[in-house]
């Protein structure tokens, strides 16, 4: 674990500079942008959640036409973006710095997907979903954070487009988590993964999962009839798949609550030899009860997105990538806080919260890049045409 004692607003900006570096082979964009002006942009469009126009007229002494060519000429062609998309995990893993112990050990993870609004003309990145936020468009990304306390990293990002397969998302993070020699015990997916594809590649790897099942449709179907029954029954389903014809069989378990009833199928984490087959179950449950620790990921993430109306999507991987990072930091320092003062193991470090180091971020970017207090016609008329 790193040694930091006091941690500052300068500390926080050479933590995330450094964390950035790594996650590409910057260049810079002839003697108009250096490596340091790019990156100190990049983490001030996130940390300030602004766009690069708004940021570069307030902050940058070149334009923004400039800085939008610099960005680009470092990014790979679209049909490279895997080269980006390594990188970023790269970098996410450098963050942690998980030790020897840690890749010996066996983690829980959560998967799930990230619809980012998109407001402009559809293009073949862009996926279709449910209403939010005012649009029915978005770009998408799927994640895996641990399920551990004080240690959410998020492991591993991948872009999502259209007609990607939820056991396609799930094979690519898996061997994104593999390659960079973490080792999974266990996962827990949300509904929109309750394909049988799914559950047989899980099976396949010999992992615990635990994934809520959907009702099929409003009448009386065999996967329908699961959810009837006593609160905690536990029994055997069968289906095949519609493409390819393979046969499904998983154990389910029954959850009558209160407002809800749930079907999990799920996979124990001694298989069939386990000697409790209800205790699994339960086990299965509470797995997926704690997967919320994605879901505030996500959530804690908007708090250092950039902001874009941009519909590259190489460029959009980069924006997402980076309010990542920053959160990557972000939980990395506080484990490193809770290490120092001995905190036990559910306790909250209210000291440093996410929100309190972007703004020590905002301030040390300030301080590096002066704000430009001066404003003359022609610049008046730049922000006319521009708005």
């Amino acid at each position: 674990m790193r040694r930091l004692h006091v941690i500052t607003p300068r500390v926080v900006h050479q933590q995330a500079r450094q964390a950035l570096r790594r996650s590409f082979d910057w260049k810079p964009f002839h003697k108009s942008v250096s490596v340091e002006q790019l990156l100190d942009l990049l983490l001030f469009m996130a940390a300030s959640t602004a766009s690069l126009f708004a940021t570069v007229r307030r902050f940058f002494p070149f334009s923004h036409q400039t800085a939008s060519l610099a960005v680009k000429a470092n990014l790979p062609e679209r049909q490279n973006i895997d080269q980006l998309t390594r990188g970023l995990n790269a970098a996410l893993f450098d963050v942690a710095q998980f030790s020897r112990r840690d890749r010996r050990r066996n983690w829980m993870v959560a998967i799930d997907t990230n619809n980012v609004p998109y407001y402009g003309t559809p293009t073949p990145d862009v996926v279709g979903g449910p209403k939010k936020q005012g649009t029915k468009q978005f770009f998408c990304y799927a994640t895996a954070v641990l399920l551990h306390k004080r240690r959410r990293y998020t492991i591993a990002l991948v872009p999502v487009f259209r007609n990607t397969k939820p056991h396609e998302i799930v094979r690519v993070l898996l061997d994104q988590i593999v390659e960079n020699g973490l080792k999974i015990r266990g996962v827990t997916l949300d509904t929109g993964f309750d394909s049988g594809e799914t559950l047989l590649l899980l099976q396949d790897r010999n992992l615990a999962y635990s994934v809520p099942l959907r009702r099929i449709g409003k009448g009386s179907n065999a996967r329908n009839r699961c959810f009837e029954g006593q609160h905690g029954l536990v029994r055997w389903m069968e289906w095949t798949t519609d493409k390819t014809r393979r046969q499904v069989r998983t154990r389910t378990f029954l959850w009558k609550g209160r407002l809800k009833t749930m079907l999990f199928a799920f996979q124990g984490f001694s298989g069939d030899r386990a000697r409790n087959v209800h205790e699994q179950a339960t086990q299965s449950r509470r797995l997926y009860r704690r997967r919320f620790g994605i879901e505030t990921s996500y959530r804690q993430k908007n708090q250092a997105q950039a902001r874009t109306t941009s519909r590259d999507p190489i460029y959009r991987l980069l924006l997402e990538g980076i309010a990542y990072l920053l959160r990557q930091v972000w939980v990395m320092l506080t484990e490193i806080l809770a290490h120092q003062s001995h905190a036990p193991a559910n306790a909250w470090i209210g000291a440093l919260t996410l929100q309190r180091l972007v703004d020590w971020l905002v301030h040390e970017l300030t301080r590096l890049h002066p704000e430009t207090q001066e404003i003359t016609g022609k610049t008046a008329k730049i922000q006319t045409n521009g708005s």
